[in-house]
Formats: structure tokens, sequence, C-alpha cells
């Protein structure tokens, strides 16, 4: 079997999941286990029948092989058909008793299985959410699903199904052992003798296999990778004629994970072969020492019979723990990336006892702001200024000027490195995080809408609102007449990111949620920089409507949202460098002047063309 996990010379992805992907945790994770086990708490009575049909199951496991020896020598070998008939009777019993106490032990370590996968995924997505934009900026969203389905699916797999598995066996192991030893001393021996071999082939076989294993994990994270890459762009793709190309780079990809699977197969089908041939030639042992015994009157066939379905019985449980040693690697190392991802601090946090903010003006303070993505390079620097109550302010600037950055400090996306910015007075990392979303209004670029209805898009503005309220609000902002046109009006059920309306339809409602939030702050980070100039006719002639006597600031591309600003801030590395009105910055000469002549200027002659 060739070791070399696919796709890392010939793609990209691979490479973005290869860390994750080749980590493979021990057998046991104390760390993870105890943390496991601390969400147990809901569960206890489960576990309390979990383990009762675990101790019956394993009861009648250990009983039933003796209880046949004890028919031969009592019942079989004196012809005592009737005792016999009766014995057998209750030997169904006993059966049946270890079978319902299998029964109940999976059921209810699946149902406490499934019950801690609700919780953790439960928990591991409240978590997410309360994580600070810094978080979201440094991470791979991709690595970031994967947490959330494939390691917490691993978990579950092992909680439902191989731990339970593999807890119960191991306990038949050791009692079925405890009773060969206590049986017959020498003929246990004899019959472990074939183990140490065993040991040592499946130490050899675990190194190979855990190679295997991560291959098919790097290949499967491959096809993936380069399935979504290709769906994704599949406008370029096209636009490219690059499909015969990328179908080549797929086929590799694709055959790179059919070998990886066979060879892991292979691999896997060599254990149970060894697993088979080990309990062979336990079981010769058994039969010619034992053999002897009973020739010599140290043991009774009956004796010799159980021992014999003893023997024959613990080569199960071996089978099985050898096949989930991988399956607990995996889990374990699953384990580890969850807890980590669980104990990662939000980068904006609130004080202890922090009160709630209350909006009632709309005054924004920046005093000395700093601000910091990296340790020791500033994004934003010294920015002192006031933005008034009621007051449009437009902000512009080349990329990376900081314009963004401003806009996200006023909503609290990240805390000022150093200074301080308020809102009517109050600090804003002294206040709850949650409670200045309440009074503030953000619509994007590119607005997000949900895979609902149009209604429930717009709110999610204010959940609360009645249906007269929303089409107030998309009346407001025009968007009543094309949501009416629409298959259900306002009950259409919009595709992922709403791609079944226009780039204009999308930010119209956008702008309804805004409206219908009735924010006394309002944030628009390029919201007309996508719409053809019909729809950014119909939104300007909302947007007077919405600004009025709210306190709002704009990232503008568009001259006629800039000109209609009460003041234009001109943000240049990150630093404030001019403040005015357009006349007066025009005056001034100087970088939004030269911004103007190189950007605004082209616009405002295609107007007047």
């Amino acid at each position: 079997m060739t070791s070399r996990p696919p796709g890392r010379g010939h793609t990209g992805t691979t490479n973005a999941f290869l860390d994750d992907e080749e980590q493979y945790g021990s057998v046991y994770e104390h760390s993870v286990v105890s943390r496991l086990f601390g969400y147990l708490g809901p569960f206890k009575v489960r576990a309390v029948w979990a383990l009762l049909g675990t101790l019956v199951f394993m009861g009648s496991s250990v009983a039933l092989p003796r209880m046949v020896g004890h028919a031969f020598d009592t019942y079989i070998s004196i012809e005592d058909w009737d005792g016999l008939v009766i014995y057998c009777l209750i030997f169904f019993a006993v059966a049946i008793v270890g079978a319902v106490g299998n029964r109940i032990q999976m059921l209810e370590m699946a149902r406490i299985g499934q019950g801690l996968i609700l919780i953790l995924r439960t928990e591991l997505f409240r978590h997410l959410q309360t994580l600070s934009m810094s978080f979201w900026d440094r991470s791979q969203i991709g690595r970031i699903m994967s947490r959330v389905t494939n390691d917490v699916n691993q978990i579950q797999e092992v909680m439902t199904q191989g731990l339970v598995g593999t807890i119960s066996q191991l306990f038949i192991l050791v009692a079925m052992v405890f009773m060969m030893f206590r049986m017959d001393l020498i003929l246990a021996l004899g019959a472990m003798s074939p183990i140490p071999i065993l040991l040592l082939v499946v130490a050899v076989w675990q190194g190979r296999a855990r190679e295997a294993f991560v291959w098919v994990r790097v290949a499967i994270a491959a096809v993936n990778g380069t399935l979504n890459e290709n769906l994704s762009g599949a406008r370029t793709v096209q636009s490219h004629r690059r499909e015969s190309v990328n179908m080549r780079n797929f086929d590799e990809v694709n055959r790179d994970h059919l070998n990886s699977n066979i060879a892991a197969a292979r691999l896997s089908g060599i254990m149970m072969p060894v697993v088979e041939i080990q309990s062979a030639l336990s079981l010769a042992i058994i039969i010619v020492l034992g053999g002897l015994r009973v020739n010599s009157g140290e043991m009774s066939m009956g004796e010799l019979v159980a021992f014999f379905l003893y023997a024959q019985r613990i080569f199960e449980p071996l089978r099985m723990i050898i096949m989930q040693y991988t399956e607990l690697q995996r889990a374990m190392a699953g384990g580890v990336r969850i807890f980590e991802l669980m104990d990662t601090k939000s980068d904006v946090v609130d004080e202890p006892e922090a009160p709630a903010i209350s909006i009632t003006k709309g005054q924004i303070d920046f005093d000395q702001v700093a601000l910091e993505y990296l340790p020791g390079v500033r994004i934003l620097d010294d920015i002192n200024v006031s933005i008034r109550p009621g007051e449009t302010v437009a902000l512009v600037g080349s990329t990376g000027a900081g314009k963004t950055s401003f806009v996200n400090l006023i909503a609290r996306m990240y805390d000022v490195t150093t200074g301080t910015l308020s809102i009517d007075g109050q600090d804003l990392r002294q206040v709850q995080q949650r409670t200045i979303a309440q009074g503030m209004g953000v619509v994007l670029q590119d607005p997000f809408l949900f895979s609902t209805s149009v209604k429930e898009n717009i709110l999610f503005g204010r959940p609360g609102a009645t249906d007269e309220e929303v089409v107030h609000a998309a009346k407001t902002v025009g968007a009543h007449t094309f949501i009416m046109s629409l298959p259900h009006g306002y009950e259409t059920v919009l595709e992922e990111r709403g791609e079944n309306l226009s780039v204009g339809q999308r930010q119209l409602v956008s702008f309804a949620r805004a409206v219908l939030a009735d924010p006394m702050i309002l944030i628009l980070d390029e919201a007309t920089a996508n719409v053809d100039t019909l729809a950014e006719a119909e939104i300007q002639r909302a947007l007077r409507v919405l600004l009025r006597g709210r306190t709002s600031v704009v990232i503008a591309h568009r001259l006629s949202t800039i000109r209609e600003a009460d003041r234009i801030f001109v943000l240049d590395h990150g630093a404030l460098v001019e403040q005015g009105s357009h006349s007066e910055l025009m005056l001034l000469d100087g970088i939004y002047a030269r911004l103007y002549l190189m950007t605004y200027k082209s616009q405002e002659d295609s107007l007047i063309a």
C-alpha cells in the first residue's frame, strides 16, 4: 500500500484540511472523557438502567456456557431426558433474560448518546454565536463546519454504537477469562498462549491501519473541497470553458479516494482472518490438552464443553475491540478539537453586571480611539470626532482606509484598543453588547437573506411585528410591489441567500428589515453599491424617510448618497484626515477632491448625460 496521502501535489483544497484530518488521538483522552461525562447529569437514571442491563447481559453470557457443561454432566451423561427438557427451559429463560438486558443496555445507551450529542451540538452552536468578529476573521468556515458536523458525528457514532459495544464486550471478555482461569489454570494458560502473538500482530496492524484511515480522510477532504470549489465557481468555470480540465482534476482526486478506500478495506480485511486463525489455534490447544485432562480424570466432559464455549466467546469481544480501536482514536481527536473550540474566548466580552444601554438620542463620540486587529498593527489611529443626534455622516476613502472598521466599532463588533467610544454618553465597553443591537440597524452591501419566507426575512428586524407593520415597512422602501408579484407574495420562500431575487430586490428586503426595526442609529455599509440606477432612485427616496430623525453613518460609493450627507468623513490609512460638506471639502483641494475627480466625477457626468 502506498502511504502517500492523495492530493498534496495537485490541489490546494486538501492542504486546507490536512492538519486537522491527520490528527488521530489516543484511544483514551482523559480530558475529553471527563468533559463528556460532565454532560451526563440529565441521564443518571438512564445510565443506571444501562448499567443494570449490562450486568444482566454479562451474567447471562457467563452463565450459559456453565449451564451447558452442567447439562452434559448432570443429565446427558445419565440419559435423564425429562430433567434435560426442564433444564433446557431454564436455559432458554436465562438466554431471554440476557437478551432483554442487552436490549435495555443498547436502547438506554443510544438514548444517552443521542441526548448527549444534542446538548453538545446545541452548546457548541450557542457558543459560536457569542464569538466576536475577530474570531471569524481568522477562521475558515469550512473547518468550523467540520467541527460542528464531522467531529460531533464521530463522537455520536462512538457514544451510541462503538463505545456501548466495546464496554459491554470488554466486561464479557474479563468475565470469560476469569471463569476460564477459575475452572482450570493449566488449560486457561494453554488457551491464552496464542494471545501474545495476536497482540503483536495487532500492534503492527494498528500503525498501518492508522496511516490508511488518515489517507481516507485526507482523500475525502480533497474530493469535498474540489467539488465545493467547482460548484461555487460554476459561473467562472463555464465562462472560461474549464469543464474538461476541472473534470480531469476531479477524476484524479476521486481516484485517489477510491484507492485509499480499497487500501483501507484491504487492511481491515487482514485482522479478521488473523483473529480466526488465532481462535482456531486456541481451540485446538483446548481440544488436545482438555482431552488429555478429561482422559486422566482431572476434568469432566461437561467442564471441557463449558471451557470450550468460554474460549470461543472471548475472541468475539477481541474482534469488536480491535475494529473499534481506530474509531475511538478518531472520536478522541474530534473531542479534543470540539472542546478546544468551545474553550475559545470572545475578544468582546461584557463586564460583570454590565447594564443595558438605551439609545434614545444617537450621539456617537470617538475620543482618541485606536483599533488593532493584530498587536502593533493599527487599523484606526487617534480618531477624535463626534456625530450629533440625527446627523447623517458619509465615510469615504480608498480601499483599506478603515471605513468598515469605523462602523464595526460603532456596532461593537470589536472593542477599541485604546481610547473611548460612547453612544449617548455611555462607554460601549461597559454596557451589554446585545442591547446595542436593539437600538441600531445595519444594512450591508451584500445583504444576507435566509432560506425562509420574505415576511420572515423582514421580521428578522423585529420578530414581534404585525403583518400590517411588515407591509408598511416594505411600502416605505418601495419593496411591496415586487413582493406582491412573487408567486406567494410575502409568504414566498426564498432560495439560499435569496438567489431567486435580484441584487436590488434583496437590498430592498434588507432595507425593509431595517425600517421595521426602527433603530435610532443606522449603519449603511455601501448599501446602494450593487443596485442599478432605477433601484437606487427608489432606495434613495426610501432613505430620505428612513434617515429622518436618526443618526446615520453611511459607507458610500454613490455620489448621490455622499452629497445628501450632513458631513463627510475622509479616512486615509486609518486616520480621519478631512471632514466637512461636499463643497467645503472640494475647496480644500485635498484627498476628497482627488477621490471625487477620480471616482465620483464620472458618476456625475453619466447622470448628466
